[in-house]
């Protein structure tokens, strides 16, 4: 079995001040509650709870990211699609946390040269999917009604969100920016998902709202793209 190491950064932090972590890594993040007192054995169940929550996300994401993706392409949905592509994306982010959770070796230059080429995946992909939104909403492509979609983002929307509860439940406990962070990331894949399972259920009942589809989908493609911008100036921020 892995051994988890007790990380210097993960001790308790004043009120309204600087989080440093591991290795003299700065993130620039407020937190307001003092972290709860854990031995080591309890710190190292709940770090195992946290990579385990993320080994779900990764299979989860991984299944539905592939399942929208074929439903969106044959169907012509743009904000599937987004949220297709979001999610398959969020497998490396997933990846990157159990990482962060295993190991303390050159923590904060890793995430580093990884928030990078995450920032960059991330703005790539959501300007494609945007410059496709402009094209379906231009060319008046209308998607093509199926109820499978609606049910598949539904349940989706779900998991999703039971998993964001979860993370965030093991965050408070280790009160470690990166766990937030994570809890976060997966409750905007869950509201990404509700928006896809909104606007296909609308559709599906009126075919004369074509136009709802390829604006989610712009919406989508653009919160991805302002994520992965973040991402790229909170990687600059910090220092080695």
């Amino acid at each position: 079995m892995a051994r988890y190491e007790r990380f210097d950064d993960d001790t308790p932090a004043p009120k309204f001040t600087i989080i440093t972590t591991s290795n003299d890594e700065k993130i620039d993040l407020i937190v307001t509650t003092s972290k709860p007192t854990l031995s080591p054995e309890d710190e190292i169940t709940v770090r195992h709870a946290l990579i385990t929550l993320n080994i779900i996300s990764i299979f989860v994401s991984t299944v539905c990211g592939l399942i929208t993706f074929f439903l969106a392409v044959e169907e012509q949905s743009a904000s599937a699609l987004g949220f297709a592509v979001d999610t398959i994306l969020d497998v490396l982010a997933f990846s990157i946390i159990i990482w962060r959770f295993t190991s303390a070796h050159e923590q904060a230059k890793r995430e580093i040269y990884v928030l990078r080429m995450l920032a960059i995946l991330f703005f790539m992909s959501g300007f494609g999917v945007f410059i496709d939104s402009i094209l379906d909403l231009r060319n008046q492509i209308h998607p093509i009604p199926n109820h499978y979609l609606a049910v598949a983002v539904a349940i989706q929307t779900l998991v999703f969100l039971c998993l964001a509860f979860g993370k965030y439940t093991v965050a408070r406990k280790l009160n470690v920016i990166s766990a937030y962070s994570d809890a976060f990331n997966t409750f905007i894949s869950g509201l990404m998902a509700l928006s896809v399972a909104i606007s296909t259920t609308i559709y599906n009942s009126n075919s004369k709202v074509w136009y709802l589809d390829p604006i989610i989908g712009m919406f989508i493609s653009a919160t991805i793209m302002i994520y992965g911008i973040w991402m790229m100036f909170q990687s600059f921020k910090k220092t080695f």
